[in-house]
């Protein structure tokens, strides 16, 4: 698990400091860039639940993980090669964003499974994929700063090929799982399930809601801060910095989540990230933006790993891959995909106020955490009132 999550984030770490940079050395306005990014994560709304929904009842999700990171390697080489058209690139990120942001919800919902049987820590494993993130940022930062802006997709396809190897050098680690009875079809999960756990999805929703509030960093951070005169090294350096942060939570996330409950976790994390975002509407000086970069851990870490939890110990069990498949679909793709355009044109036009419109989705996440606790500590109350009237 450590080589697929650190060969995962290793492209990542490309992606999401260098991604804009690329697509605006290319002649891409700050509007466009954003329809570019938001174009990866419309398919998945869609792909995300049907494909896991697949590896819940009939395919391997190691294998099927693999195969997804060959092809989003292939796609992402085309990047290089086309000509510089901008809805030639957006149907070329609707087919990347449709195979490659799969291969994260079928590698985590694996890893959760060996999490929850103490097999590996999800944690540390999360932490080496985010140590994967520093060192190809950092490095690329230097990379693209002496080579050009025209390796960035040559690194990212080679992580993504890594991605894939290291899933099926796995596969063949792990014991095989005994075959299925001749002539015995597999059960088919009942997805509907999923809607009797109410409580998850309106925490679902309200981590939707603190991923929205990210989409105006995501898109638009790395750009502004080299309008601000900041180099390309300099750029991967605070995206390391932030990531720094992302390890150092996971790395006490299960030790966190042992001694406080998942949801309040995700309502300290949702304020968190609305406290970061008024620091970046006025980030101009090198202090604020090192300042905000820390609170990732607690704008981003901290909600993401509360909700981990939640899906491995609410999520019925034959539906486990399934409902991380919503979970990346509906709080990731969703909100990514809907509001990265808007994200970037607000940042054209109102710059000093777009990040605090991005604090007022972060806020909502709140709310919507805060209804989630109640409704799952009102459950829990009504099932110990059943079990002292059996006594």
């Amino acid at each position: 698990m450590y080589l697929i999550f650190f060969g995962f984030f290793a492209a990542e770490g490309i992606i999401y400091p260098f991604w804009p940079t690329w697509l605006d050395s290319l002649g891409f306005s700050a509007s466009q860039i954003g329809l570019l990014i938001a174009a990866v994560y419309w398919p998945q709304v869609v792909t995300g639940v049907l494909i896991t929904y697949v590896a819940d009842w009939r395919v391997d999700q190691l294998r099927l993980a693999a195969a997804l990171g060959f092809a989003a390697a292939l796609c992402t080489l085309l990047f290089h090669f086309m000509p510089v058209q901008l809805w030639g690139f957006v149907c070329l990120s609707i087919l990347f964003g449709g195979l490659w942001m799969v291969v994260l919800p079928l590698s985590e919902s694996y890893l959760l499974k060996r999490d929850k049987q103490a097999l590996q820590n999800y944690g540390w494993v999360r932490a080496v994929g985010s140590s994967a993130f520093i060192l190809t940022s950092t490095l690329g930062g230097l990379l693209f700063a002496q080579q050009g802006q025209s390796w960035v997709p040559l690194v990212i396809a080679a992580s993504m090929a890594f991605t894939g190897v290291a899933c099926l050098w796995l596969k063949h680690r792990v014991p095989r799982t005994p075959p299925a009875p001749a002539g015995r079809t597999p059960k088919r999960p009942d997805w509907t399930a999923l809607f009797a756990h109410k409580p998850l999805l309106i925490a679902i929703a309200a981590a939707s809601c603190i991923q929205l509030s990210h989409t105006l960093y995501f898109s638009t951070a790395s750009i502004g801060w080299g309008v601000k005169g900041y180099s390309a090294s300099w750029i991967g350096a605070f995206w390391a910095l932030a990531v720094l942060a992302e390890i150092t939570y996971f790395a006490f996330s299960n030790k966190v989540l042992a001694h406080w409950p998942a949801l309040p976790v995700v309502m300290v994390s949702s304020v968190c990230a609305a406290v970061r975002w008024a620091f970046f509407s006025d980030s101009d000086t090198l202090s604020l933006i090192v300042l905000g970069q820390c609170l990732h851990a607690l704008s981003f870490a901290a909600y993401h790993s509360a909700i981990m939890r939640l899906i491995r110990d609410h999520a019925p069990q034959d539906i486990q891959v399934f409902t991380q498949g919503v979970y990346y679909s509906l709080a990731v793709a969703l909100p990514m995909g809907l509001a990265t355009p808007f994200a970037g044109y607000l940042y054209e036009t109102l710059p000093q106020w777009s990040y605090r419109v991005m604090a007022l989705f972060a806020l909502a996440g709140t709310a919507l955490a805060f209804i989630a606790h109640q409704r799952m500590r009102s459950s829990t109350d009504d099932t110990k009132n059943v079990y002292s009237r059996l006594l």
